[in-house]
């Protein structure tokens, strides 16, 4: 053997083989040598630290081997023919073994020598006297070294053993002769014992060490284990290094080591020492190894216990304290080093603890895993070793060793303060094991650790009172490991949601809360979490609620805060278990079935020590497992029955596999000693309300965002707001927090408006908000699409009420959209709590309390936006809100403005009774636009007589204003200020008496008035007004009226008083009825009585507004503005006949013009009609929407000359129409004096009747006053009524809408007649005359027609219009029978069939069946035949069509081959099985039928519905612009010509283009231009090409504009010249796609290009024009598409749809290439087609089967490679690299494949260029393939031209 050896096998692992490879590296540094370290691994240890940091590395293969010789399984490291292997394969000259394995093998050492390896260690022969711990004693007691009493001799069995004990005296030792590290040693108590242990340990020993020899000894008690570092070098010098204590041991392993001994004085650690130098120079050892004693602290005794030769795991603290490197001295006495001079003294204090993957809480088994965690300490005095990182592996066939941490400090105190602190410090995780850290840090907590007063046993005995002791922080590590769990079931179901949202279904579960059920030391524990949000939780235990903070510092680190406390936690899930540390200290926590043993870690199956039927004790031993060579016994939890065994012996388990189950005796038996976790009550709610409030708004946010709160609570959270909320008044904190609220609905639902850019002015494109958050939602975990900025905006603003900034993906935005979701299915239980927020704001503007910023003008309108058409009543209470808070505000201002205008009129008023100007002066006054009545009242008090006189005769002068008065006088009534006038009315004169008085007063003015009555008798009737003041509150209306009347009779007034009114003025709220009460008693029989209908306003005042109309209804005056009169009726002879009135005065028509002067609004009855619109919506907004009043009025009555024509109040109407949204009105009547032009100068009364017959649509008519009451609603009402509270409509009021009469109305609509028909007594379909509504069936069948300017004598078609009044629209024979009557109807009168589809599909019922469905198929092969014929049916789908009624529309209009067009409506929905059923049936459904079949998911993308509208009005409009260009008269061919004025001649090139996109062309005319635009490569905007040709005063309709997939072709229905076209385009820029893109697509639908679905559209564009208008194509098309996503979604099918149409095309086509035409699309639109087509090209422009550069890269690539050789560039770099010096051509090489590259572009563009200048539109035309080339400027005339020569063509061919 050669000492300078200079290649180290390392045979070991772990900590143990790193220490040595850091201790070469060092060496090496050191000495200047170069000796190579060599790890020898095992299968598991492939990827270690270890392997990876060794200068080589050699498998042995397997981890264990089975010994042939005793067919025993051990380690790789034990098989000494492996290990030979490995040394001779890797040219080893040398061997360092470290602690365990071989270590302490002299076979090795021995193998070693004979292969002439250097074994760093002990002489083999040493190691056999001291290895062995028996030949080791009987050295001891040689060198006179005093022994703990033994056996003497190996014992061969359990009988030999017991009786060695007996001899000793129990307790004893079985222990192994072979090893260390505490293997092999079983402690036996008595004899009973023996057996087992004896057997027991023997079979550890062997397999562990290869050697089954054992012998007994005496166990020592009270005793400490202490040990020598010894060291001896070849030269006879041998060290004592220092002594350790190792007295804190688990089962005989070490656990705390530390030296110097604290316990040994100076003179016994000079006597350990100078034994243990004995027994080291007795045996002849050399290297390092250690002599272990036990030492008795009383006595101060020590005898020797066993020499462990080899270099022991705590050798660290030894050099720490003496700042040795022993394992670089044991490498440099194996090299024949010396030990020169002394040993080093000690210095300070060093601890060493073991940080290993094991789990003290399951009897310390083995815990392996993999390391996902992996942070350890630094800092002074600190020393890490260890031999893993972050993405290594504990292997479950090794020792669980981690790192070792040790502390060195100045003494021991600190020391042990560096160690705790390094514990505390270090984080380590293991994916499914874990590790013993927290246990350590409590031992080192431990007072015996502390003080040093423990023994060998102290820690086997603590353990075990450990486990029923209270462990700290307990109710922390809980509450911990419920939301830990709860997080872990979020994660679950967040995967789920994501899954089915990838299936456009996202589906999350509706439960709140999550319940966690854990057992913990026999305890069960059933708690409920819930999540408040990002950060938020609270749990629910035992009725005591908890709230806790979970900040997550790392995937496994949180700070949890808890009743006021943060605690650091860390949780680690291993299966069923969770492990949680709370600072520091381990629980566990399972969520096991109870009664379930389960492995604790992987391990081999020993024994089982029962069966089924056996009956347990607790901790009774039910199994033993072997794992990493340590067995470890599985007590019984408790005592009970086995149930089940699940395994059997000698079987390998993994972590958690289930052994046995047991059944506890009895309920709760488990663990009976352990007190429960409790939770602290939590904190008393606040007692102010101010903060209840606050508490309870922050309870609505979180329910708003969809976190953890019942919506079913709602209510109550409602409820105990407003209780609190008062309390809020002027707090900031309240506002900002109600606000937080508002602001979180608000951009959460933003995200789920399905209003699409038609409705939406923010929304961009035909995708809707709603539309593009279900597209991010399904790729989210994918490759989004790019997605517009504005909906990323709203999804930012959303999220950031998550604690999201921006929209950049990671696991909180996934999150957060998660809990969007959430939000949005709990919507509807949030509207209440946002309602009672509102209202709360609108209590205080009404208080005049509330905050105006515009940031809450723009959250109100965000909030009226989201809640269209879903909550109708929030939608109410913002308006309303809004209204009072901003536009009343504005009003009040001008009122304000009014009054001080008016006070100064009446100052001078009364300083001058006598001017001239006083009739006029009091004129303004009584015509002042402002209510005065309040305002007057209010000041009388405080008044002069002179002012109480002139406000008392403007007042009266006001109330009867359209009773001329004469002779106005003041009056004093003994002393009090009154007036006195008279009229005429109906030949009666009356004379009026008014008066005022406080109301407390009221009896005394009325008897000062009777009392001047009876002094001046009257001989005409008398009329007596009293105007009050009430300082307080209003009384109750009923108790005040009798109160008045009480006096009013007491008073006994002459007959010829007939009327008494009591006008009460007060401070109130701005309400009518807070404000102003009025009560009119008239003279009867015996007295005066109540004329009720007068209650609330002026007798005067209710006959100006016709107040007796309404005499057949008991009316109700509800609250409303001053000035505006609101009641509710319900008509006497039919209590279901329930509206609302509401009546006002216009003083003031001063209008508002724009710059043309034309009439914008009219500010004074827009607010007046406001002020009736919020009275009437604060009614509705507290009744359930399908509770709501329907069939409501408002009346005004104007009175100045009204001089605005109705056109002007339609425009008017439309101004105002949004403030009407959800108040259920009938109509707005407007009564007004207007100029009469049959008596010049003169005036006649006309009423303005403003209606929506089509709920939106505009109709003022012009009429007469009424003079008869207001009749009952009549059955057609009730019929409407009723269905407007399902929120549809009748279909009458749609034949309403678009039949305005023509003359005495202005709407909407051109003016119509309606006829309608049905069938007779013989089933033959014949014109009816009788009244709306008595149809006999679910369909209506009648002819419309529309006045038009273009058709003037009648547009007309036949009308299909679904009834749902009855059973839904449902189907049967009645209907179909009509249907089909209809149909023949219209291809009689050869016009189009107009079908309002409403149904719930074929009639279901006891006694109708099939039948009904063979009548549907009728009505689909007469379809069928129908449209087949050329015939066009125009569908809208006004509401839900279920069934039969889709199949129909899409038979009429849904095929390559049908004309007609289908409007879906917002409200409207096709589906073949309705959402319930669906549901009832497990089928997959949609949150709702439009999900299921709307415009928006479904019917628009896929291009089955071509146009959606907010409404039916919005539907109708389409219908009639789409006959604009299609409508036919019956007896010609093309539809007539319209007006324009655009030049037919005008320069397209001219018209603008503009864009976003930088470098946009600014006009068209630069597309055309080889100037801006060379080789017509840059993209363009199709549609500003189309819009340049077609005429500018008539907008174009686009077809299929929501069409997914096919948004490169454009289809237009537009005129050119005046004649209606079918004008096609394709887009000529690259369009973003939506939704998933497939991996075989292309990312973009790219320019010019016709996909799939863009042909199947222009295929169908062209066959619906067929036969009808002309085709224009403006064409930029480079061919089809044919990547094989499109081949897969059958191009090849559609492109020859393409072919088919125009082939078939009926009428001239006229196509025209503006940029290039190439490839498949020359086929399919050639001019060899259709006879009739022209084909023409501007100049400048390509036209070939394939483009110049896809021709040279294909056709031509062999040429390109020709001329690209053939350059000179190419040919001279060539030569000169052939003369080139090697080393040069390499570089040279390297700038030819450059050149070669550049020179290949350059040619292919030439040959590009020359294929394009040969194949040009010039070639083209002379081969005939085009027909003219003209310049761009003259494309519209060339347009116009062609059209016109392809009609004359047509018209020739079919004339006869």
């Amino acid at each position: 053997m050669h000492p300078e050896f200079q290649r180290v096998a390392i045979v070991n692992r772990g900590e143990a083989a790193m220490r040595f490879i850091n201790a070469v590296r060092e060496f090496n540094q050191e000495r200047g040598t170069r000796i190579r370290t060599i790890a020898l691994y095992t299968d598991p240890d492939r990827k270690a630290m270890f392997v990876r940091e060794a200068d080589e590395a050699f498998a042995l293969g397997p981890a264990t081997v089975v010994d042939e010789a005793d067919g025993e399984r051990k380690v790789s490291y034990l098989d000494y023919g492996r290990l030979e292997t490995a040394l001779a394969a890797s040219r080893a000259d040398a061997v360092w073994t470290g602690w365990g394995f071989v270590s302490e093998h002299a076979g090795f050492a021995e193998l070693c020598e004979r292969l002439g390896v250097v074994f760093i260690g002990p002489p083999p022969e040493a190691m056999r006297r001291l290895s062995d711990k028996i030949s080791a004693k009987k050295l001891a007691e040689d060198a006179r070294v005093p022994v703990v009493p033994w056996s003497g001799r190996a014992v061969a069995g359990a009988a030999e053993a017991a009786s060695a004990a007996e001899a000793l005296g129990y307790p004893v030792v079985v222990k192994a002769a072979a090893g260390g590290g505490g293997r092999g040693i079983r402690v036996v108590s008595c004899v009973a014992e023996m057996p087992a242990a004896f057997e027991s340990a023997r079979n550890e020993a062997l397999r562990a060490f290869g050697d089954a020899t054992v012998f007994v000894e005496k166990l020592l008690q009270g005793v400490r284990h202490v040990e020598v570092q010894v060291l001896g070098d070849a030269h006879g010098t041998t060290w004592a290094v220092g002594v350790r204590d190792c007295t804190i041991q688990r089962r005989h392993q070490k656990v705390l080591e530390e030296s110097p001994a604290p316990t040994v004085p100076a003179e016994l650690d000079r006597e350990l020492r100078a034994a243990a130098l004995r027994i080291a120079r007795t045996s002849g050892y050399r290297n390092a190894g250690t002599v272990e004693f036990l030492y008795d602290p009383k006595s101060r005794t020590f005898a020797f216990l066993e020499v462990n030769a080899r270099l022991q795991v705590e050798h660290t603290v030894t050099e720490l304290t003496t700042g040795l490197d022993l394992v670089k001295l044991q490498i440099q006495v194996a090299r024949g080093g010396r030990l020169v001079g002394e040993p080093p003294a000690s210095s300070g204090h060093a601890i060493e603890v073991r940080l290993n993957a094991e789990d003290p809480e399951a009897g310390f088994a083995p815990a392996p895993g993999t390391f996902v965690y992996f942070r350890l300490p630094t800092g002074p005095g600190l020393r890490i070793d260890r031999g893993v990182t972050e993405g290594d592996s504990v292997a479950s066939e090794f020792d669980p060793m981690i790192a070792k941490v040790i502390a060195h400090g100045a003494d021991r105190n600190e020391a042990l303060a560096r160690l705790r602190r390094a514990l505390s410090e270090c984080a380590v995780v293991l994916d499914g094991g874990t590790t013993n850290k927290a246990f350590l840090l409590e031992l080192l907590d431990r007072p015996e650790v502390r003080s040093a007063q423990v023994d060998t046993g102290w820690l086997e005995r603590w353990s075990a009172a450990r486990a029923d002791e209270a462990r700290p922080h307990a109710d922390v590590a809980l509450l911990a490991a419920a939301v830990e769990a709860y997080d872990d079931e979020l994660r679950v179901e967040e995967e789920q949601f994501y899954e089915s949202a990838a299936r456009m279904r996202p589906e999350i579960r509706k439960e709140v809360g999550r319940t966690i059920e854990f057992r913990h030391h026999g305890q069960n524990y059933k708690l409920k979490v819930f999540r408040l949000g990002r950060h938020g939780y609270r749990v629910e235990l035992d009725g005591t609620r908890s709230e806790v903070r979970i900040d997550r510092l790392s995937r496994y680190e949180r700070w949890l805060t808890f009743g006021g406390t943060r605690y650091r936690t860390v949780c680690v899930v291993q299966g069923l278990d969770y492990l949680v540390e709370a600072e520091g200290v381990p629980h566990r926590f399972s969520r096991d079935d109870l009664g379930i043993l389960r492995a604790p870690s992987p391990a081999v199956v020993v024994s089982l020590g029962v069966a089924p039927g056996d009956r347990v004790e607790k901790g009774s031993r039910i199994a033993t497992l072997e794992a990493m060579k340590m067995e470890m016994p599985i007590p019984a939890p408790f005592d009970g029955t086995v149930r089940t065994v699940f395994v059997v012996a000698n079987v390998q388990v993994g972590p958690g596999t289930p052994l046995v189950q047991l059944d506890p005796e009895t309920a709760g038996e488990e663990r009976k000693t352990t007190k429960r976790i409790a939770f602290p009550k939590a904190a008393a709610a606040p007692a102010d309300d101010t903060s209840h409030a606050l508490v309870t708004l922050d309870e609505i946010r979180r329910l708003v965002l969809g976190f953890d709160v019942d919506p079913t609570d709602a209510r109550r959270l409602a409820r105990e707001y407003a209780e609190a909320a008062p309390a809020l008044a002027g707090d900031g904190a309240g506002a900002g927090a109600e606000e937080r609220i508002l602001r979180a609905f608000a951009d959460v639902s933003a995200l789920f408006r399905r209003q699409t850019s038609v409705e939406d002015p923010e929304a961009e494109g035909t995708v809707s908000t709603g539309e593009y958050l279900l597209t991010y939602l399904r790729t989210f975990d994918t490759q989004t699409p790019d997605l517009p900025n504005r909906f990323l905006e709203r999804l930012g603003r959303a999220v950031a009420h998550y604690g999201v900034e921006g929209t950049k993906k990671g696991a909180a935005l996934r999150e957060a959209l998660l809990w969007i979701w959430k939000a949005r299915q709990r919507a509807e239980h949030q509207v209440e709590l946002v309602l009672a927020i509102l209202e709360r704001r609108l209590a205080d503007a009404e208080a005049g309390a509330a905050a105006a910023s515009p940031e809450f003008r723009s959250l109100l309108d965000r909030l009226v936006t989201v809640a269209e058409n879903r909550w109708p009543a929030l939608g109410d209470v913002a308006r309303d809100l809004r209204y009072r808070v901003f536009d009343q505000a504005a009003f009040e201002e001008s009122r304000r403005a009014v009054y001080v205008e008016m006070d100064e009129v009446l100052a001078r008023l009364v300083a001058e009774p006598g001017a001239f100007e006083r009739a006029d002066r009091v004129r303004v006054l009584v015509d002042c636009p402002q209510p005065l009545q309040t305002l007057y009242i209010g000041r009388f008090d405080e008044a002069s007589a002179e002012e109480q006189a002139a406000m008392l005769e403007v007042l009266t002068k006001r109330y009867y204003r359209f009773r001329p008065l004469e002779n106005f006088r003041p009056a004093s009534f003994d002393g009090r200020v009154g007036g006195l006038a008279e009229y005429v009315f109906e030949g009666t004169r009356h004379l009026v008496v008014s008066t005022y008085s406080l109301d407390a007063d009221f009896e005394k003015a009325l008897r000062d008035v009777a009392a001047y009555l009876a002094a001046n008798p009257s001989e005409h009737d008398v009329l007596i007004d009293v105007y009050s003041w009430r300082p307080g509150p209003p009384e109750d209306a009923d108790a005040k009226a009798a109160a008045l009347k009480g006096v009013v009779d007491s008073l006994g007034f002459p007959p010829r008083v007939v009327r008494v009114v009591s006008a009460v003025a007060g401070a109130g709220a701005g309400l009518g009825m807070g404000s102003m009460q009025h009560f009119t008693f008239r003279a009867a029989d015996g007295g005066f009585v109540e004329d009720k209908p007068y209650r609330g306003l002026h007798p005067m005042i209710g006959k100006r507004l016709d107040l007796w109309r309404l005499e057949g209804f008991d009316l109700e005056r509800l609250p409303s503005a001053e000035d505006v009169y609101l009641f509710r009726g319900v008509a006497r002879e039919n209590p279901k006949d329930e509206r609302l009135f509401a009546l006002a005065e216009v003083r003031d028509l001063t209008p508002a013009t724009d710059a043309h002067g034309r009439l914008v609004s009219l500010p004074q009855m827009e607010r007046t009609l406001l002020e009736a619109f919020e009275a009437i919506r604060l009614f509705q907004a507290h009744r359930k929407v399908e509770d709501r009043l329907q069939w409501n009025r408002v009346f005004l009555y104007v009175w100045p000359t009204f001089r605005h024509s109705a056109r002007e109040i339609r425009t008017f109407a439309r101004h105002v129409a949004p403030a009407t949204e959800g108040l259920g009105l009938e109509k707005v009547a407007i009564q007004a004096r207007v100029p009469d032009p049959s008596s010049p100068g003169g005036v006649k009364e006309v009423v303005f009747s403003v209606s929506q017959p089509g709920r939106t649509g505009i109709v003022v008519s012009v009429t007469p006053p009424s003079g008869r009451p207001l009749r009952t609603l009549s059955e057609y009402e009730q019929k409407v009524v009723r269905l407007r509270q399902r929120g549809l409509t009748y279909p009458y009021e749609i034949v309403k809408m678009l039949t305005p009469p023509k003359d005495g109305a202005h709407a909407d609509f051109p003016a119509g007649d309606w006829q309608e028909w049905d069938l007779d007594e013989n089933g033959v379909l014949v014109a009816v005359s009788r009244p709306p509504g008595r149809n006999r069936s679910n369909i209506i069948v009648g002819l419309l027609t529309s006045y038009t300017a273009k058709v003037p004598e009648g547009m007309t078609r036949v009308a299909l219009l679904g009834d749902p009044i009855g059973a839904m629209g449902s189907l049967a024979e009645p209907e179909c029978r009509r249907i089909l009557a209809g149909l023949d109807l219209a291809e009689k009168m050869r016009v189009p069939l107009e079908w309002f589809a409403l149904s719930a599909g074929a009639k279901i019922a006891m006694d109708s069946g099939t039948e009904n469905m063979d009548w549907i198929s009728r009505v689909l092969r007469r379809l069928i035949t129908f449209t087949q014929a050329g015939n066009e049916v125009n569908v809208v789908v006004c509401g839900i069509n279920v069934g039969a009624q889709p199949y129909w529309n899409a038979e009429a209009t849904m095929l390559m081959h049908t004309k007609g067009i289908l409007v879906m409506t917002q409200d409207g929905a096709m589906v073949l099985t309705g959402k319930t059923a669906l549901d009832y049936s497990g089928s997959v459904s949609a949150e709702d039928n439009a999900g299921i079949g709307g415009y928006e998911r479904v019917m628009g993308p896929n291009g089955q519905a071509q146009y959606w509208a907010r409404d039916i009005p919005e539907a109708c409009r389409l219908l009639l612009r789409h006959y604009e260009h299609s409508y036919v008269v019956p007896g010609e061919r093309f539809p007539r010509r319209a007006v324009t004025a655009d030049p037919l001649d005008r320069d397209v090139c001219l018209s603008p283009h503009g864009g976003d996109d930088p470098g946009a062309f600014e006009l068209v005319g630069e597309i055309f231009s080889d100037a801006t635009n060379p080789g017509r490569k840059r993209p363009f905007e199709i549609r500003k090409v189309m819009a340049a040709a077609a005429d500018q005063d008539h907008p174009p309709l686009e077809r299929w504009a929501g069409m997914r997939d096919a948004e490169n072709g454009v289809v237009w229905d537009a005129h050119i010249g005046g004649w209606p076209v079918c004008l096609l385009g394709f887009e000529s820029r690259p369009v973003k796609r939506i939704g998933f893109v497939a991996t075989d697509g292309p990312e973009n639908w790219t320019s010019g290009t016709l996909f799939p679905l863009a042909s199947k559209k222009i295929a169908r564009a062209i066959n619906a024009a067929s036969g009808n208008r002309p085709l224009v194509v403006l064409a930029n098309l480079s061919g089809f598409d044919g990547s094989p996503e499109s081949m897969r979604k059958v191009q090849l099918e559609y492109g020859a749809e393409i072919g088919r149409a125009v082939t078939n095309f009926r009428g001239p086509i006229v196509f025209t290439v503006v940029s290039r035409y190439h490839g498949g699309a020359f086929v399919v639109f050639s001019k060899t087609l259709n006879d009739n087509m022209e084909v023409a090209a501007l100049e400048g422009t390509y036209a070939s089967v394939i483009g110049g550069a896809p021709a040279a890269a294909v056709v031509f690539a062999r040429e390109v490679d020709q001329r690209t050789k053939r350059d000179p560039r190419v040919l001279a770099l060539e030569k000169e690299i052939a003369g080139a010096p090697d080393f040069e051509k390499r570089r040279l090489r390297a700038r030819l494949a450059d050149l070669v590259k550049s020179v290949r572009s350059e040619k292919l563009g030439q040959v590009a260029d020359e294929f394009d200048g040969i194949h040009s539109v010039q070639r083209a035309l002379a081969v005939g393939s085009l027909d003219r080339i003209l310049p761009a400027r003259e494309l519209r005339p060339y347009l116009v031209d062609a059209l016109e020569r392809g009609m004359a063509k047509e018209l020739a061919r079919i004339a006869p």
